[in-house]
């Protein structure tokens, strides 16, 4: 064999072996790639896996969620219900004392054995006594000495002078409700005064209580932080 041809051979050699180490090159990628895809597709499936089980926990979470707040709901509706029981047994309880205290003064007042002389004033004799009396100078505590004792102070003071004096419940929205007094003028008709400040009062239903007094000269009087629209009156003698 001639020296060209052992060249030719040793290079056809050389190209089967390089091929042959690409080719094992290859399908060790390909199997190193595979195993690598079939690592991936696993924690694929595994994290899906997880997926659908934090989906699922999720769902309950909204659904007691959803629960929760049905049941806050309904506890709301009834503490408003309930709140509204406790505001209209309120105005109930302040209605009572306030007729427990007008009863008071007219007991009072019959057993001092001038019951039956009571007499309308005119309006001068009005003014004259809410000038003399003093209850207006008493200080006002809304536990201690309120709207309530005021008129019945006043009641009871006309009464021990002969004059018939009305004891006037006012009764606001919301359950808010004033205690004022009037008298039945001879010349000038029903006259309803704050015994708080000897003011006039043109009550009328509908109308703001604050806007009604007649406030005394140089005297403002601000609006109040809650509603005072007169809802309805009653006047007990």
């Amino acid at each position: 064999m001639s020296q060209k041809s052992r060249a030719g051979g040793r290079f056809v050699g050389s190209i089967v072996i390089v091929s042959a180490f690409v080719i094992l090159t290859l399908v060790t990628a390909v199997l190193l790639l595979r195993q690598d895809f079939h690592t991936t597709r696993g924690m694929l499936v595994h994290a899906q896996s997880q997926l659908f089980q934090m989906d699922a926990e999720l769902g309950a979470v909204r659904s007691d969620l959803a629960v929760a707040q049905r049941e806050l709901a309904e506890a709301r509706h009834s503490m408003g219900e309930m709140l509204a029981v406790l505001d209209t047994a309120n105005t109930q309880i302040d209605t009572l004392d306030a007729t427990l205290a007008n009863l008071q003064v007219n007991y009072d007042r019959m057993t001092s054995g001038y019951g039956y002389v009571l007499r309308d004033p005119t309006y001068a004799e009005m003014v004259e006594f809410l000038t003399d009396d003093a209850t207006s100078s008493q200080t006002y505590h809304i536990e201690e000495y309120n709207c309530t004792d005021f008129s019945a102070d006043v009641k009871a003071n006309a009464a021990r002078l002969g004059l018939r004096c009305a004891y006037v419940n006012v009764y606001f929205p919301d359950g808010i409700g004033h205690a004022i007094v009037a008298f039945e003028t001879t010349d000038k008709g029903a006259i309803f005064i704050e015994p708080q400040t000897d003011e006039e009062v043109e009550l009328r239903i509908g109308r703001s209580y604050n806007a009604s007094i007649v406030p005394r000269p140089g005297y403002y009087y601000a609006e109040p932080d809650y509603d005072d629209t007169v809802l309805r009156f009653t006047v007990i003698w």
